[in-house]
C-alpha cells in the first residue's frame, strides 16, 4: 500500500530516448509524470516477463521540474532490449503508479524488407479537451492495438483558449493528458510545438504576473514532455528527431527561429515574448540541412524519411512563411512524406514542390506528398458532431440547451459557451491583434489559397486521424480514419 502523505503520480507519459552508436536507433525509453509535490526521488521500477518482475529500478537525475504549482518527472531508462515488451511502475518509494508496459522500438536489422516487422503510427494535431474530440478519442481507443505510437503534431488540449476570467489553463491541460493516458503511459506519445503552446493569454494571465511569466514562451510544453533532442542534436522540445525501424522522423518548429516566424518574437497576439532557442543565428535550420543529410546518407538502412511540423507547408495563405524556410531542404533531401496540423481538417495533396505538381504518386522526383491531419476535434468544433451528450464547457457563458436529430443520432448543440467562444474569437483574433500591430493576424490570414487548391487530392470537415503504416522498405500507406465511424475515409500508397 502507498503512503497517503506522498503526492500521487499521474498523466504518466512514455517518449523514445537514446540512440546506439552504430545505427542510431532508439535503445530506451522515458518515462513522465506529474505530481501536486515534490518527492524525495523520480523512481522507475520495470522488468520483463511479467507485471509482478519489476527487478531493475532507475531513478532520476535530479529534482522534478517546476512551473506554477505542479511538478514533472522524468526518468529515462537506457539499454532496453528492442521489440521487447516491459512492464514498470512509476512515482517514488511508498506513492507508486499502477504496472503499465510498453514495448521497445523494432531493431532496424531484423526489419529491413521485412513485412511482418512492420508498423503503424497514430497521427493528428490539434486535439482538444473534453467534449469536443470524445468521439475521436474513443475511436483510438478502440483502435489502440492498431498502431506502435502517438505523433501529435501540435495543439495539445487548446488550454490556452479558455480566455475569460477563471484560470483554466492547467485544469484543461492536465484534463487532457489524463483523457489520453490509456495510450500515452503504454506506447511513446511524440508531440512537437504548437501555436496554441506558446503561452496562455486568457485575461487573468495577462494581468497577473505570476501566470504570465510562469506561462510564457512554450514553458508548460517543455517542462511536461521530454522529447529525444539530446540524441539528435535538437533544442528541448521545441526541434528533434528520432528513428524508428525503418523510418527516420523529423520534429521541426514551425512557430519560432526562422526567418519572418509566426511567433519568433512574440506571440501571435503581440502580447507576450516568445522565441529565442536558437542557440546561435540560424541554428534551427542548420540543424535541419545536418539531420536530413545525416538521414539521406542512411537510406540504405532507413529508406523512408518522413518530416512532421505543426503548420502546413500550403493550403492557407500565409504558409508560405514556413514553406519558404524549409521547402527547398525537404526537396533537396528527398522527404518522402510531409505531416502537419494547425487547420482543423483534413487534406492530402498530390506530389508538390514550390507549386509545382504531379498527379503521379510513383514520380515524385523531389516533389513532396503534404498531408494535414488537423481534424480530430478542437475547442472551436466542439458542437458540429458528437455521438453523446457530453458537457458543456466551463467558461462564462457554459450553460445552453442542445438539440438531437434522431434520424442520424447526432447530436447537433447550441450553448451560450458557442456564442462564449465566438466573442473570445472576435476579441483575440480581431480587436486585440489591431491594438497591437501583430502582422499575422488581420484579413485572410488563414484563408484557404485558392490556388493550392489545384493540388488538393482529398479534402474532408469529417472528425478524423491518420494512420501511418510503413509496410516495408518499399511500401508506405497513408490513411484517414473516421474519428466517428471507425471507417478509412481516404488512403494513399506511396512506393520505392
Amino acid at each position: 500500500p502507498g503512503d497517503s502523505a506522498l503526492p500521487a503520480p499521474t498523466l504518466v507519459r512514455l517518449a523514445l530516448a537514446g540512440a546506439d552508436p552504430e545505427l542510431q536507433q532508439p535503445t530506451g525509453m522515458t518515462v513522465s509524470w506529474t505530481t501536486a509535490a515534490d518527492t524525495n526521488a523520480s523512481v522507475v521500477v520495470y522488468g520483463t516477463g511479467s507485471p509482478s518482475n519489476l527487478t531493475a529500478r532507475a531513478v532520476g537525475p535530479g529534482p522534478a521540474e517546476r512551473y506554477l504549482y505542479t511538478f514533472h518527472h522524468h526518468v529515462t531508462l537506457l539499454d532496453l532490449e528492442p521489440g521487447t515488451t516491459y512492464y514498470y511502475k512509476c512515482g517514488t518509494d511508498g506513492a507508486m503508479s499502477e504496472t503499465f508496459s510498453f514495448k521497445t522500438a523494432p531493431d532496424v536489422r531484423k526489419s529491413a524488407n521485412a513485412s511482418e516487422h512492420g508498423f503503424t503510427v497514430a497521427v493528428w494535431g490539434d486535439m482538444g479537451a473534453g467534449n469536443c474530440s470524445n468521439a475521436t478519442r474513443g475511436m483510438i481507443q478502440t483502435m489502440s492495438d492498431k498502431f506502435d505510437f502517438v505523433w501529435h503534431l501540435g495543439d495539445i488540449a487548446y488550454q490556452d483558449d479558455y480566455l475569460f476570467l477563471d484560470f483554466a489553463y492547467e485544469r484543461i491541460l492536465d484534463e487532457y493528458m489524463q483523457e489520453m493516458e490509456f495510450t500515452s503511459a503504454r506506447k511513446p506519445y511524440m508531440v512537437l510545438p504548437g501555436n496554441h503552446e506558446v503561452d496562455c493569454h486568457a485575461i487573468i494571465c495577462i494581468l497577473d504576473k505570476t501566470y504570465r511569466e510562469s506561462l510564457h514562451n512554450f514553458t508548460a510544453y517543455n517542462t511536461r514532455w521530454r522529447m529525444p533532442s539530446r540524441e539528435s542534436g535538437g533544442v528541448m522540445n521545441m526541434w528533434y528527431s528520432f528513428n524508428y525501424g525503418n523510418v527516420h522522423f523529423v520534429n521541426l518548429d514551425a512557430e519560432t527561429d526562422f526567418p519572418n516566424a509566426y511567433e519568433g518574437e512574440h506571440d501571435e497576439f503581440y502580447l507576450l515574448d516568445s522565441g529565442h532557442f536558437n542557440p546561435t543565428p540560424n541554428a534551427f535550420l542548420e540543424w535541419l540541412e545536418r539531420d536530413l543529410q545525416q538521414a539521406a546518407a542512411q537510406r540504405h538502412v532507413r529508406p523512408w524519411i518522413v518530416v512532421g511540423a505543426h503548420r502546413p507547408m500550403y493550403i492557407f495563405k500565409n504558409a508560405s512563411i514556413l514553406r519558404e524556410a524549409v521547402e527547398d531542404l525537404l526537396s533537396k533531401y528527398q522527404v518522402d512524406l510531409f505531416v502537419s496540423g494547425h487547420i482543423h481538417s483534413s487534406y492530402r495533396t498530390f506530389p508538390v514542390y514550390n507549386g509545382s505538381f504531379t498527379t503521379d504518386y510513383a514520380k515524385r522526383d523531389g516533389k513532396i506528398v503534404n498531408i494535414v491531419a488537423g481534424g480530430p476535434g478542437a475547442i472551436d468544433r466542439p458542437m458540429e458532431e458528437s455521438q453523446e451528450e457530453g458537457e458543456a464547457g466551463k467558461s462564462l457563458f457554459s450553460w445552453g440547451k442542445s438539440l438531437f436529430d434522431g434520424a442520424s443520432g447526432i447530436i447537433r448543440r447550441w450553448t451560450w459557451e458557442g456564442l462564449g467562444t465566438w466573442v473570445g474569437k472576435q476579441l483575440y483574433e480581431g480587436v486585440i491583434p489591431r491594438l497591437t500591430g501583430s502582422p499575422h493576424f488581420g484579413p485572410g490570414r488563414e484563408e484557404v489559397s485558392k490556388k493550392d487548391l489545384e493540388f488538393v487530392a482529398y479534402h474532408s470537415d469529417e472528425k478524423m486521424f491518420g494512420l501511418l503504416h510503413i509496410l516495408d522498405d518499399k511500401t508506405l500507406k497513408w490513411e484517414f480514419i473516421s474519428g466517428i465511424s471507425g471507417q478509412v475515409l481516404d488512403s494513399i500508397t506511396l512506393t520505392k
